[in-house]
């Protein structure tokens, strides 16, 4: 880290002095395992020469960045390593997380079978102005550190034979297949990083505004028929994401 950056009319100033704190300890976690704890803000004040509040504000970017997680009432550790995400080719979460010999954990939140879904569910699942859909509320858990919050929705004939338990245990993907009669064909999706809402927030276990990246996506068996649509809210500090595609060029 540059400890001088240009200021205004050719002056230089130095960088504040948290991001100084903030290098130093990142250089320490670099040579800590996962989950080790680290010392105090006020052992940390005592070391660097700075107050407990210039140790808090670098501890705060670091979390940000995913590099440390603060528990009330224990410390602060070192984080796992971010776990990637690959969206090309492009597997169910399950699959990715089972092929990569991830160990994790699915706990649905809730299910509802009938509720008026948002309008860009009811476009996407091609349904009538007055219709309902069921809802599933899952997050998925690495490490004992919670990565995604899923917000699922069915059209009502999925929604009326599905059952939510079965989620926890199995590929949701082939879950919905076996209702479907056939297998998901094609997924369409947009990415996006946003503000998240209390609800997603709330799941995900971070403060409400905190940013994320949101999946929100389709699922349709052969001939166009959706069976799915809703959004995955992925913790930016805890995940990856790898995608690979053919790169397309005008002939030169």
């Amino acid at each position: 880290m540059n400890p001088r950056v240009n200021g205004i009319g050719g002056m230089s100033r130095k960088s504040p002095r948290y991001l100084d704190v903030a290098s130093k300890i990142q250089d320490e976690i670099d040579i800590l395992g996962p989950n080790a704890l680290l010392p105090t803000e006020k052992q940390f004040g005592h070391r660097f020469g700075v107050s407990r509040v210039t140790v808090r504000t670098a501890l705060d970017l670091l979390e940000r960045s995913g590099s440390v997680t603060r528990y009330r009432g224990r410390g602060t550790v070192v984080s796992p390593p971010k776990i990637m995400r690959r969206f090309s080719p492009l597997y169910s979460f399950e699959r990715d997380m089972t092929e990569q010999g991830i160990a994790f954990e699915t706990r649905v939140l809730g299910f509802k079978p009938e509720i008026t879904p948002p309008e860009n569910i009811r476009i996407n699942l091609i349904l009538p102005a007055d219709s309902v859909v069921g809802a599933i509320s899952l997050v998925r858990v690495v490490n004992y550190q919670i990565v995604s919050y899923e917000r699922r929705h069915y059209p009502p004939k999925i929604a009326a034979r599905i059952d939510p338990a079965l989620l926890e245990h199995q590929d949701a993907s082939t879950v919905v297949s076996k209702i479907g009669g056939g297998p998901i064909d094609e997924v369409e999706w947009v990415s996006e990083i946003i503000a998240s809402s209390k609800e997603v927030a709330a799941a995900l276990e971070v403060a409400q505004r905190t940013l994320v990246f949101a999946n929100t996506y389709t699922w349709r068996l052969k001939g166009g028929a959706p069976v799915e649509s809703g959004t995955i809210s992925y913790r930016i500090d805890r995940c990856r994401f790898k995608h690979e595609a053919r790169f397309n060029q005008p002939n030169i």
